[in-house]
Parts: C-alpha cells; sequence; structure tokens
C-alpha cells in the first residue's frame, strides 16, 4: 500500500517534466491563527495568492497537511509498523494531531479538497474552477483547525510548551518537474516553495513566542532583565512597512488575558512557531562598523530555553554566533534578519526551519548543525524526500569540517569505522535513493548522513580544499534562495575545478561499489649515488576507483591509475621503512588493514 502511494503521487498531473526551465512560482500568504489552550486547538484563517510562473496551465493545487501524519493510519505510522512501532497508530483521539480543512475557497468559489492518498491526509488536491495559465494569479481562501500531538516527533505539546512546526496547509512546491506533493514520512523531510508571510498569531499574553521572520507588531515576550530587547534586536524595521490585511478571524480586539503578535517574513519556504510562557531569553546583537564608525544591522541572534534545560544560558548564542560567523565564510551572508535557536518538547536532536531552529539540547555539535542547514537547504532549497544526502550529509560534512578547523583531529574516526563495517556486511544502498526507498531508518541514516559526508570530504580532498571553497561560495552565489538538485552542484563542481566529475557522483551517489586499495609486493635498494629505489605493488581490488596518495617514508605521490594493478617506484634519500596507501584516512576503504606494509 505504502509502495502503491508513492507512485499516486509520483503520477501527479502536469508533471512538465519535458520543461527543464528553472521554476519560481509566486507564493504569498497572510494568515491569522487564534491558539485556545483549553482545547489545544488552533483555529486557522489565510489567503493565499499563487502565481504561476511555469508554462504549464495548472487545473490542480496540491498542498501538504502535514500535522496529519502524526496520527493513526497515516503513511507514516503505517511505515513505522513496519519496523514494529506502534506509537502513532495507537494515539488516541484526545492525543493525535490533525490538520482539518473547515472551508477553502478559490477565486470566490468554493471547492471540495481531494485526499489522493487517502487514509493518509498529508497531501490533498485543490481543484480550480478554471486552469490557471501561466503568469495568471489564483486567490485561496482557507480556515482550518490545527491540534499538535502529545507525542512530540517534529512538532508536539507538553503541558503549555506548543512547537507549531506544521500547522498551516503548506503549498507543495511546483518546480522543474512539475508538482512534488509528497506524503510525509518518518524516512524524509520537507520541501517548499519560496513564500512571502504575513501572520497574526493571538494566544495567552503569558506566552513567549519564537517564529520565523520578524515581530513588527505585538509582544513576543522576550525579556532581558526585564526589559523587551531593544530595536537593533527586534529588528522590526527588516522589511518595508505595510498593513496588515484583515481576514476577520481576529477581528476586534483580542481579549482579556490575550495578546496579538504580527510576524513577516520573505523569501522563506516555511513558516514555523514555538510558544512556552517559562521559555527565557538570550540575545545577540551583530552590526558592521565602517572606517567613519557607522553601524550596519546584521542579523541578531535569538535563544529561548526551558528553565530545566541545562546548558543553554550563555552557550548556545556563542555556539550560534560561532557558526553563522564561520559559515559565512564558507558560503556567503546569511540573508535573512534573524536566527532563532529554541528549545523543544522532542526530547532528542533537532529540526531545522527558515530562521528558526527547535533544537533539544545546547550541544554545540547540534547548534552548528542546524546552523548550517540555514545555508543547506534553507537558502539552498534542495527536496529533503528525494535527495537527504545534498542537506543532511552536506552539512554533517560542514560539521565536521568546522570542528576540524577547531583542532579536533578525530572527528572523523568514528564515522569512517562505522561506515567501513557497514560496507564490510554489504549492508550499503545508494545514497542517492529517495528516503523512503531506504530499506529501514538505520541504512536511510547511515547512506544520506555518514556516508554522504565521508563523499563530500573525498571531493574537497580530491579537489583541494581552495578549489573546494571556491566551489561552494560560486554554488551560494548562483543558486541562494532557489530550489537545487544534484545535478546544479554537480554542474558547479565542475565548472569551478575544471575536472569531468560524472564518474565520482555516479558511482558514490547511485552505486553501491566499494573501494579497497592494497598493497602488494615491496622491495627497496639502495642506488649507486646513496639513495633508496623503493618498488610499490599497489591493488585496486574494489569495484570502485579514486585517485590515491601513496606515501613512502616521507614522500607523497598521488596515483591517478584506475588499473587494478600498478606498479609504481618512489625515490627517497633514506631508507623508508614502509609504504601507506590514504595516510590521513581521507576514503572510504573497505579495508584498511592491507593500507600498510613494512620495508625490509
Amino acid at each position: 500500500m505504502i509502495a502503491a502511494l508513492f507512485a499516486l503521487f509520483a503520477a501527479a498531473p502536469q508533471q512538465a517534466a519535458q520543461d527543464t526551465a528553472r521554476v519560481k512560482q509566486g507564493v504569498d500568504y497572510r494568515v491569522e491563527a487564534r491558539l485556545d489552550e483549553t482545547t489545544n486547538v488552533l483555529a486557522g484563517r489565510a489567503r493565499l495568492r499563487y502565481t504561476n510562473h511555469s508554462g504549464t496551465a495548472l487545473d490542480t493545487l496540491y498542498f501538504h497537511q502535514y500535522l496529519n501524519a502524526f496520527r493513526p493510519n497515516s503513511a507514516w505510522a503505517r511505515r513505522e509498523l513496519q519496523f514494529g512501532n506502534r506509537r502513532f497508530q495507537d494515539l488516541g483521539p484526545e492525543d493525535h494531531a490533525f490538520e482539518r480543512f473547515r472551508r477553502v475557497e478559490v477565486d470566490g468559489r468554493a471547492v471540495a479538497p481531494v485526499y489522493p492518498g487517502a487514509p493518509d491526509s498529508t497531501v490533498v488536491a485543490i481543484p480550480l474552477p478554471a486552469p490557471l495559465a501561466p503568469g495568471a494569479t489564483a486567490t485561496v481562501r482557507m480556515d482550518w483547525d490545527a491540534r499538535l500531538s502529545t507525542l512530540p516527533r517534529r512538532q508536539g505539546r507538553r503541558g503549555r510548551h506548543f512547537d507549531f512546526a506544521h500547522w498551516y496547509p503548506r503549498i507543495a512546491p511546483f518546480d522543474r518537474g512539475g508538482w512534488q506533493p509528497h506524503p510525509l514520512l518518518p524516512q524524509g523531510e520537507f520541501y517548499g516553495d519560496f513564500a512571502s508571510y504575513d501572520v497574526t498569531l493571538e494566544l495567552p499574553e503569558d506566552q513567549v513566542v519564537a517564529a520565523t521572520g520578524i515581530p513588527v507588531e505585538g509582544d513576543p515576550g522576550w525579556r532581558t532583565g526585564g526589559q523587551l530587547p531593544p530595536p537593533e534586536a527586534l529588528r522590526r524595521d527588516a522589511y518595508p512597512a505595510r498593513p496588515a490585511e484583515a481576514l476577520g478571524l481576529l477581528a476586534g480586539e483580542a481579549g482579556a488575558g490575550r495578546k496579538r503578535i504580527r510576524w513577516r517574513a520573505e523569501d522563506v519556504h516555511h513558516f514555523a512557531w514555538n510558544t512556552s510562557p517559562t521559555f527565557r531569553y538570550d540575545g545577540v546583537i551583530r552590526a558592521s562598523l565602517d572606517d567613519a564608525g557607522n553601524a550596519t544591522p546584521l542579523p541578531s541572534i535569538h535563544v529561548l530555553y526551558e528553565p530545566s534545560d541545562t546548558g543553554w544560558s550563555g552557550n548556545v548564542t556563542r555556539h550560534t554566533f560561532n557558526a553563522v560567523s564561520w559559515l559565512q565564510g564558507i558560503f556567503g551572508p546569511y540573508l535573512w534578519p534573524q536566527l532563532t535557536i529554541t528549545s523543544r518538547a522532542e526530547g532528542r536532536g533537532g529540526t531545522e526551519y527558515p530562521m528558526l531552529v527547535m533544537n533539544a539540547s545546547p550541544s554545540e555539535g547540534l547548534v552548528v548543525h542546524e546552523t548550517t542547514h540555514q545555508w543547506l537547504h534553507g537558502m539552498l532549497a534542495n527536496n529533503e524526500w528525494k535527495a537527504g544526502w545534498l542537506d543532511e550529509g552536506f552539512t554533517s560534512f560542514i560539521t565536521d569540517w568546522y570542528f576540524e578547523e577547531k583542532g579536533q583531529a578525530d572527528v572523523w574516526d568514528q564515522t569512517m569505522e562505522g561506515l567501513a563495517q557497514v560496507e564490510r556486511r554489504g549492508l550499503t544502498q545508494p545514497v542517492g535513493l529517495p528516503g523512503e526507498a531506504f530499506r529501514d531508518p538505520a541504512t536511510y541514516n547511515a547512506m544520506t548522513y555518514d556516508k554522504a559526508s565521508v563523499i563530500f570530504r573525498m571531493l574537497r580532498e580530491m579537489l583541494g580544499e581552495d578549489v573546494f571553497r571556491r566551489v561552494l561560495r560560486t554554488f551560494y552565489d548562483r543558486y541562494k534562495l532557489q530550489h537545487v538538485d544534484e545535478a546544479d552542484f554537480a554542474a558547479v563542481a565542475e565548472e569551478v575545478s575544471g575536472r569531468e566529475l560524472d564518474w565520482f557522483f555516479r558511482q558514490w551517489l547511485h552505486t553501491t561499489d566499494t573501494l579497497d586499495y592494497g598493497i602488494g609486493e615491496v622491495g627497496t635498494a639502495r642506488l649507486p649515488d646513496g639513495r633508496w629505489r623503493t618498488t610499490v605493488e599497489v591493488l585496486r581490488l574494489g569495484r570502485a576507483w579514486m585517485p590515491v596518495q601513496l606515501q613512502v617514508g616521507g614522500t607523497s605521490r598521488t596515483l591517478d591509475s584506475r588499473e587494478p594493478r600498478q606498479v609504481v617506484e618512489v625515490v627517497t634519500r633514506e631508507r623508508p621503512r614502509e609504504a601507506v596507501l590514504d595516510p590521513r584516512a581521507v576514503l572510504l576503504d573497505l579495508d584498511r588493514t592491507n593500507n600498510r606494509a613494512a620495508i625490509r
């Protein structure tokens, strides 16, 4: 049944597969929402203006209602049942999540939502009264109710703490491959169209709120020494002022004990928020100074955490500041006006959203990883369920690189050894598979995060760090705030390096070929001038190939031959004691025990 569901969405109409031009649809959300803590239900109303910039007339709009994953009979729950996990399948009516339409209109005409993957309801089709021609705009008005689950997983509630990572009907992307609707599953994450958001939230006045965007009106509840942070931190002027469009859900004034906060965000592909009345606040104001001493505001950093969250105060702001500063040197500027790191109800890990990260711990590694996602998947927006390696593996590599530069020499050891064990046991699958195609969550994690990170490391070492840095900067400069895919990154890598790399991406992303170099016979003899000539037999025992470094004594040479056997002569001043292949352990070698040989 799950396989049939994937096939259904893969065959969604109007794929426009023949059109390879980059597509960036016009998406403008205005939202009003009210949280009722007595029922834990959020009532929402939205006006979406959707402009068709593709060359294809559209007769249907697709949306995601991701909260519906966290309930019985969803594609997520049924996927977990395959591995004996019943956590969402067994949630009762008071505990599971939901997102339910009360009304949908398109251009003033009522329409009936269609759920093509029923009983899963994370993908919804909205038929249009008339085809939406290229260049035309449709206005969609939606009323809905949403509730988080009491079992936190990428959303959730715990007492008065609410993590609204998903909460509104989110338009599915229409890219150069056409519509990309996809059920939310445990293996794989998100993909969205860049949009403008203007969101007004009404909730109890003691709630402290973090969100994508800027709080242009109202009090988010942040306090430093009992005072609201200064204007330089709030950045209320980050976007040109404009009046809020009234939708009628929040008519009149907020009632006694209630407040309203209006948030705005531009060029983001999602809007997430969370809230708790007990959140504590840390903040960092960033600015650049010119030679005359004039300050230009830089994106501010906000951190919100619960009183019981040990290790957050001061540490998370410092980790985030250091990460943002370093990452701007790797890719380019952080383009949004703020970044917020918050504590979440889910007890482990973290998840990234534009301008907002929800973390379970103050770990520097977790902060750096999720902050890196603001570039990789945030500003460079890949399809996470289709090519998770391009953000999760890429981000894991960047995180380890960060710690390399901090002097952590052994940062790769555990990953390399763990992957070698997986390779030796024959448990790999191609890294480039869609998330749901991996046989189980453990394989998904090993391939998408760990092996992909090692692939990026091998690419860096093969191209050289200076060239690789130029690849990353060019990739960012060319595609920031756009959808990206494997072809985009590979093309930039080839262009900047001047090398043909199709073999590299094909071998490492789309096959399970293993790499195993070994040393065969070794001999050395003294030359008449007193130097030593050492002969080394180098064997390529696996199907995969990579340039490999051979070190004989203090002399190194890079071997580019793809032959299964090569004999190499190295002349050294001193008598060498051993020959070593890949001495820095950069390559994903199946068996490193044959990489070293004593010279007798």
